[in-house]
Parts: structure tokens; sequence; C-alpha cells
């Protein structure tokens, strides 16, 4: 039983979205710590953060119970099968939001803090509960919470916001978009059933998928860009030059090939295995 209770309040807090959210705060920790590692830091921004994403994705959990419903990816999730009352989630969600931002003015600097804040708040307010159910390019909105990962670790060194942090931004967002497009074009019935404004629906599957190609191509430019930074080095030019190449390559020969589900599913895992490649090279191919 208390597993059973235990599972609930774990899958609230999407222990996926958390992961995929901390290895690139990992890769900016790395990347801005040169090879000096401080683990005791590593440890607090990591911390703090899970708790404040853990803490969003209770709210959203949340704020999208109605929509979850309609939904044949999310109509099992916890709010959506009332497995847990509104009034637990919330007290949930915001005790996990209290101690991480608790935690993070306390053992780590005012940036990271900030920059946690911005993204609790465009996650949870701007994008769930007042663009995703009414705005055509809410995904844009919601990736620029998605693209502070990279930062805050990188700020949990530098404590500042310089030309290296803007380029992660828009790597991330340019990955974002794509990523996410990808995942709209596989799931375009579940997001047409309940109502969602979302790129595909509007403006159909074809004209997404020239979207992620052109976000796909974004994300090669600016990936490379840290190279002639003078950020990274030669190692992670190639490496990252063939990878995005061939991701954007592949992307251009299959969507033809392959009907739009098939093909969409290829970039969405590509997707992932691109971002967390481009997280460790950017962790061990640093300039000193």
């Amino acid at each position: 039983m208390n597993f059973i209770i235990f599972k609930k309040y774990f899958e609230l807090i999407k222990p996926k979205i958390i992961l995929g959210n901390l290895i690139p705060v990992i890769g900016g920790f790395f990347l801005a710590s040169k090879g000096h590692i401080h683990l005791f830091l590593l440890f607090n921004v990591l911390i703090g953060t899970f708790l404040i994403i853990a803490s969003g994705c209770v709210f959203n959990n949340i704020i999208d119970r109605d929509i979850d419903k309609k939904m044949h990816r999310t109509k099992n999730r916890v709010l959506a099968k009332k497995l847990l009352t509104i009034k637990v989630a919330f007290i949930y969600g915001t005790l996990l939001g209290f101690f991480g931002f608790l935690y993070l003015f306390f053992f780590t600097n005012i940036l990271v803090f900030f920059l946690n804040l911005v993204g609790f708040i465009i996650y949870v307010f701007l994008y769930s509960k007042y663009m995703k159910p009414y705005f055509i390019y809410s995904t844009v909105i919601g990736g620029f919470s998605g693209s502070l990962p990279p930062i805050i670790g990188y700020s949990m060194i530098e404590n500042k916001i310089n030309l290296c942090t803007f380029v992660l931004f828009l790597i991330f967002l340019s990955w974002q978009i794509a990523h996410f497009y990808s995942i709209s074009i596989f799931r375009f019935y579940d997001y047409q059933s309940a109502g969602i404004p979302i790129f595909s629906v509007i403006n159909g599957i074809r004209k997404t998928q020239y979207n992620i190609l052109l976000f796909i191509f974004f994300f090669i430019f600016f990936s490379i860009f840290l190279y002639f930074l003078n950020i990274t080095n030669y190692f992670y030019f190639i490496s990252m030059f063939i990878s995005g190449w061939l991701w954007f390559i592949l992307g251009i020969l299959t969507i033809d090939y392959f009907n739009s589900i098939i093909w969409s599913k290829i970039m969405f895992f590509i997707s992932i295995g691109i971002i967390f490649f481009f997280s460790l090279l950017i962790s061990i191919c640093y300039v000193s």
C-alpha cells in the first residue's frame, strides 16, 4: 500500500522530465568548471533545481487535469483519474517549491535562484495556465523555460550572464522546438481531440515538418558557434557538426519515405540522443 501511494506522488513530479532537465544542468556546470569540479556546488544546484522542476510538474498536472482526460497519452495520469485530490497535489507542489527556493537561496547564488524562478513562472503560469489552451506558439514560450537548465548549471560557477549563456539558450530553444514539434505530429490526434491549438493542429503536419527541419538547422548552427567563440574544442566541433548534419539530412531524406507518424518518432528519438550527446560533449570538450 505504501508503495502504491509513493508511486502516485512519484508520477506527479514527472521523473523523466526532471532527468531530461538535470542532465543539461550538469553539462552547463561542467562547461563552466573547465575541469575544476566542485561536487558540493554541483550537488546543491541539482537538489534545488530538482525540487523546483518537480514542483512545476505537479502544478502542470493540476492545471492540465481536464485536458489530460481527453488525451490517450495522459488519460491515466494521477489527477486525470482522481487518484489524489487537487488539494493534496497543491500542498505537495507548494512544499516542493517552497523548500526548493529556500534551498537555492541559501546554497546557490542569486542568479541561479532567479533563473529557477523565471523558469518556474514561465512553465507553470505563462505556458501551462495561460498559453497552452489558447495560443498556437505556446510550445515556443514553454521552450524558454526548457532552455534554462544548462544556463542554471553554468551560472552556478560563473554567476553571470554572458555570450556563452546566450548561445546555450539559443541552442536549447532550437532543440526544444524541433523536439516538441515532433511530439505534436505523432500525438496529433490527441491534441486535436483535446482542443489544444498546437502548431501542427492549426498549420498542418507538412508545415510542422518543415519547421522541425528549420530548427534542427538552427540547432546545428548555434551548437557549432560555441567552437568559434573558443568555448569548446575541435573534437566538440567535429562531433556536433557530424551528428547535427546527420540528423538534418536524415530528416530531409526520409520525410517522404515514411509516413508522418513514423518520421516524427524518428526525429523525436534522435533529438533525445542528440541533446544527451551535446550535454556530454560540453562537459568534457571545454577550452581551458
